[in-house]
């Protein structure tokens, strides 16, 4: 039963990052709600139901954003790797610990995003790449503990 709410709440935060109101972006950065939600279902599920999530989630933001071919997936699944190998190794019950781990990994997701955009031919000045680099990061960070409560009361 809990497998159909992850796919469910996987469908409902997609068509959330999808149609996020204008109102509520920061100089044109939404909040990437699908790698919190990947990087959550590491935390309270079991790491093949949180892979298998994450990969679709990457799948729908691949299918629905214009980005490269499965780059969103491949990372996706790197990011639940990864984190499922740091919760092996350091305490993750502590709230400011999964918010560090999101905001790192947020980081590096857009880095990854970046280079990936430069390598297809778009261009982005330095600047305006850093400033969405930045606001983007803090603000998937800042909406990652409701998306954390959303997937402890799945898990529960």
């Amino acid at each position: 039963m809990k497998k159909w709410l992850i796919f469910f709440a996987l469908i409902i935060i997609a068509t959330l990052q999808l149609n996020w109101p204008a109102s509520l972006s920061f100089f044109n950065t939404k909040p990437d709600l699908l790698l919190i939600f990947s990087i959550s279902l590491v935390f309270y599920f079991n790491f093949k139901t949180a892979l298998v999530s994450s990969v679709l989630a990457g799948l729908f933001k691949d299918a629905f954003l214009p980005s490269a071919i499965a780059i969103n997936t491949l990372s996706f699944a790197v990011w639940s790797y990864l984190t499922f190998r740091l919760s092996s190794q350091v305490s993750t019950e502590n709230s400011y610990v999964r918010l560090a781990i999101i905001l790192i990994i947020a980081v590096l997701n857009n880095i990854v995003i970046g280079i990936q955009s430069l390598n297809s031919g778009s261009f982005i000045p330095a600047g305006i790449f850093l400033r969405s680099l930045i606001i983007s990061s803090l603000y998937t960070g800042a909406l990652s503990p409701l998306v954390f409560k959303l997937t402890k009361k799945i898990a529960g």
